[in-house]
Formats: C-alpha cells, structure tokens, sequence
C-alpha cells in the first residue's frame, strides 16, 4: 500500500515584561536572576492596513507541463563543517552580534539544550535557570539572544512565557504575559526581534513592547493556529503553517496578505486544500523586492490504484513596485512532495530556499539552480564530529541530510539540520557563501 504525506507547512505567538541583569558563574556560564511579575503587552506594533488579496487574475495558472523554474543541477557550493557527538537535530539558528551562531539541539529524548558554534567547534550552554524548556531562540535587535519557553496557555486566556535575554555574559530575565489570544497547543517561532505563539507575535522596539495580531481560524476546528517568521528590519512577514493569510509589516503599517491562488483540481477526491496556494516561506532580497514561495496541491488517487497520493506544483511569487508576477513549477499528478521549508535572501539579491526534501535552491541573476548538501566534505568518507575527540561519523552511500533552518549574515549562511547515517542521526551544520568584507 502506498502513501505520499501532504504538502508541508510550519508555526506560532506572545507578550512580555523585563527585569534585571544577571551574573556568570566561574565556569562563564549565565545564572539568571530572579523574575519579576509579568507586564502584559497591549500596545500595537503599527495601524492596521486595507488587506490585500493576490488573484489568479495576478497570478494566472499556465499549462501543467509548463516550468517556469528550470531548475538547474549544480554541484553543491556548500560546505559540512561538523556533526554533534550526541545524536539529534539542529535547528532554530540565530547569530548574534558578536559573530557566534546559537542553536538547539534536539535529540527528543529530553529538553532541549542550547548550542553556540565559536571557534570551530559546537559548545553546550547553560540556559536561564528559570526557563526550563527552551522553545524558540532568536537574535534580539540589540545583538543578543534570545531563549524563550511559552507557558501552558489556555485557548483564550492569559499565558506566561520565561525568556532569558543574553547581551554579553549574562542573562535577563523576562516574564510575558499574553491576554485574550488564541494559544492552546501551538508552536514558537522567532525571527530578528519578534517572537509568536498562537495568533500574536511580539517584538521590543528598544522603547516598549509592541504586540501584532495575527489571524485566526485558519487550521481545521480544533487546532490552534501557528505562524513562522520572516524578513528584515524593514519588513516582517508572519507565514501561517495552514491557511491562506499571511501577514506583513512595513513602514508601520499591518496587511493581511491573503493568496486566492488555486490550480485546476478536477482529479480531486479528498484534502482541505483542494487546489489552493499555501505560503510557505518568504525572502525578502531588496528594498522593494520580496518573494512569497510555496505550492498548490490536492488529495487524490493513484492511477493505477484506489489509493491516496497528492498531487501539485511549486509556486514563487515576487512582489516588486506594488505589483505581483508568479513562477509556475510543473504540474505532478502523483506523490508530488513539494514545499519550501525556509528561504532567506543570498545577500547579493537571490536568494536561498530548502524544499521539503532538504534540497537546497538558490535564484541568482535570474536563474534557479538546486543543490543536495554534501555529507562527506571531501573529508574521504568521514565527517568530524565535534567534541568526539578526533571521531568521525562514517558516511557514503545511503547518507542522508536534513534541513531545518537557514541563517544569513550578508553573504555568509548556515544551513542547520543533522545528518543520517547507519540509523543514527547528528546534529549538522553547513556554510556557502563569504562574509562581506
């Protein structure tokens, strides 16, 4: 019996108060200091702006067989810098101020812990000690980091998170307050300074806490809406994991951006989608260039057979000079896979992008080319694992990477995820690019 998974998607929402500094140990790990009570966030990030809706009249569907990517196969321009000794995944990347890239590292058999990746090498590092289970990390405006844990939450009650906030040696500790918001079982996201949960995201402008409403009812009853971030200072954009509706702010002003895209669904027999665009993840590449990829797909049947299968295209859709143009992928009737995980911009005006099979795309002067990771490094058949004292971790036919997150510093970016081989997994990291000068 044969079974394809549905097209992918991803998560979440806040609010908050701050307290005091805290101090390291001798070790040079922070202690947190105790936290005050929790100050809720009402004020809005920006007024609220006429929403837009993107028609198939913007955006019309060409012929199944047409490709508008023609994506190239290249050889791969990026480079395995290590394995973690413990087993597990990477993911939830933020780069502070200072040059180091924090982490979590996730083996799924216990909270997850913090990560920073200096000097060549992956450290562990202590969390605050009030905030037991870190659950997004993110690099605050001012350079520093932050390491979030939402509280239990109700559907429409008043939820606590414990952040810690790193700027320099030692931690601060926050309490957040979220009132009236939708929240239950969610997902937490953060990205440049804003963190979300649910249908709220939250953001410090260096004077106040400013808090952004997010839509709601856009999963199936009964499930709690989630939202990624995305973007720059300068334009942020909140993806939800289901639904049509994303979210943008810029120049202080909040649009519901609402994809009305659909692709011909005549074989559809099961599925919510039903033909409709997903936004999935959003580069923003220039001043006034953005780009929105994702995918349209069904449920339906095998041709040969009553069984379920999906069915679908790709879909990138750039947004310049107040007007929208769309690049249609190809059409797949069966077991079609497609999705974008992450994107972020390449820092010379492409950008980078990771499907749902960790493949890794790259638009560059106007031509899309798509890459697989390598796992050997040119380092025989080997890759070094960090902390394990002189130990590779094996690899070669049948190793398999994964992407769960790209981050970019100009023209310098990670790629974090883990690497399979044998059966276990590691956490992984990769680079491309150079740093600007």
């Amino acid at each position: 019996m044969r079974r394809t998974g549905a097209v992918a998607a991803v998560a979440a929402a806040v609010a908050l108060a701050l307290v005091s500094s805290g101090c390291t140990s001798g070790a040079g790990d922070p202690v947190s200091t105790p936290t005050v009570a929790a100050v809720p966030v009402v004020s809005p990030a920006g007024r609220s702006g006429k929403a837009v809706v993107v028609s198939p009249e913007d955006c019309p569907e060409p012929a199944r067989a047409a490709d508008g990517f023609r994506t190239a196969s290249v050889r791969p321009s990026w480079k395995p810098l290590s394995v973690t000794e413990e087993e597990g995944t990477l993911h939830s990347g933020a780069m502070a101020s200072d040059g180091v890239l924090w982490a979590l590292h996730d083996t799924r058999k216990a909270p997850m812990t913090l990560r920073r990746w200096q000097d060549g090498r992956w450290e562990t590092a202590a969390a605050p000690s009030r905030v037991k289970a870190v659950k997004a990390l993110a690099a605050s405006p001012g350079g520093g980091i932050w390491a979030a844990e939402p509280g239990a939450g109700s559907w429409h009650g008043t939820g606590t998170w414990k952040v810690g906030v790193r700027e320099g040696d030692g931690w601060r500790e926050l309490a957040l307050a979220l009132s009236d918001q939708e929240m239950g079982n969610s997902v937490a996201h953060a990205h440049g300074g804003w963190v979300s949960f649910g249908s709220v995201a939250v953001h410090w402008d260096g004077a106040s806490w400013k808090r952004l409403a997010l839509p709601v009812g856009q999963r199936p009853e009964g499930a709690t809406d989630a939202y990624r971030l995305f973007g720059s200072g300068e334009e942020l954009w909140a993806v939800p994991t289901e639904g049509s509706k994303a979210v943008r702010l810029r120049d202080g002003v909040s649009q519901v951006v609402e994809f009305a895209l659909r692709i011909d669904a005549k074989e559809a027999v099961h599925g919510s989608q039903g033909g409709a665009f997903r936004p999935q993840a959003v580069a923003v590449t220039g001043t006034d260039e953005t780009w929105v990829l994702g995918a349209a797909a069904f449920g339906t049947h095998y041709l040969d057979e009553n069984e379920d299968t999906d069915a679908g295209r790709l879909v990138a859709l750039r947004h310049t000079r107040g007007r929208w143009s769309c690049t249609w992928g190809p059409f797949h009737r069966e077991e079609f896979r497609g999705a974008f995980t992450e994107a972020v911009p390449d820092g010379d005006g492409g950008l980078w992008a990771v499907t749902a099979e960790s493949t890794l795309w790259h638009l560059r002067g106007g031509r899309w080319t798509r890459e697989r990771l390598p796992v050997d490094g040119g380092a025989g058949e080997h890759l070094p694992v960090d902390g394990g004292a002189g130990e590779r971790l094996p690899v070669g036919k049948g190793s398999e990477p994964s992407v769960t997150d790209l981050v970019a510093t100009g023209r310098e970016i990670y790629a974090l995820g883990s690497v399979t081989s044998g059966g276990r997994s590691h956490g992984a990291l990769w680079r491309t690019g150079q740093a600007r000068p």
